[in-house]
């Protein structure tokens, strides 16, 4: 791979909508589970916990769903919500691709001038399935799906690509995952925020970093990286 810049993207809510599906299965798992008394905190400790066995995606959100139905309900099971929780599930992974407005033109222009690589955690299947559908698969040299975007992660991705951390920049919405682990190996993380995001992305302390950026639309990219 060629030394010159090198530019990282997040894929779910940098390049199309992803946590939006999530909410309104929330929204809906609410409704079902009406004697719950805080249910969004009850999914998220549950979810927590699931990660280090189902990883991230819509089948461990939905196992993890399933699961709280079953912890809240005195173990005896509501087996028409248990139905209704895996046909959310379908519809989660069977939603067609809705790209972020400006995507596809800013990765068109980019990758004119640029090398760009898509780095993504998640569903190995899943995840390939909305790269080949998005369209924007062609503007990639490389995908990396990975289980988890930690420091270590990003060492391994740089290696394996020959790129030097100085030359490398991360664009993505997670201060979590895109940005604060890009900064420990020397890159630069660039901070696109989503409307919505999943509260285990959160960044509780404040932080002042050298080599971070924020910018309001992916757009802007184009503009800031001509400074």
């Amino acid at each position: 791979m060629s030394n010159k810049q090198i530019i990282g993207f997040d894929a779910d809510d940098t390049l199309w909508e992803n946590e939006i599906f999530f909410y309104q299965a929330q929204r809906k798992f609410i409704e079902l589970h009406p004697h719950i008394k805080d249910p969004e905190q009850a999914i998220l400790q549950i979810e927590k916990k699931n990660i280090k066995f189902y990883g991230y995606g819509i089948k461990g959100f939905i196992l993890s769903l399933l699961e709280t139905s079953v912890r809240y309900s005195s173990n005896q099971p509501n087996f028409q919500n248990i139905d209704k929780i895996i046909k959310i599930g379908k519809e989660m992974l069977a939603q067609p691709i809705q790209l972020l407005p400006h995507a596809k033109d800013t990765l068109r222009h980019l990758s004119e001038h640029y090398t760009l690589i898509m780095i993504t955690k998640g569903d190995l299947l899943d995840q390939q399935r909305k790269v080949e559908k998005s369209g924007l698969l062609k503007y990639f040299s490389s995908i990396e799906i990975v289980w988890e975007k930690d420091k270590q992660t990003y060492l391994e991705i740089l290696q394996k690509n020959n790129i030097s951390p100085k030359d490398f920049l991360m664009v993505g919405n997670s201060l979590k995952s895109d940005v604060l682990p890009v900064t420990k190996v020397g890159g630069t993380g660039i901070y696109i925020p989503h409307k919505f995001t999943w509260k285990h992305e959160e960044v509780d302390s404040t932080f002042d970093l050298d080599r971070f950026v924020e910018l309001k639309n992916i757009s802007d990219l184009k503009v800031w990286l001509k400074n």
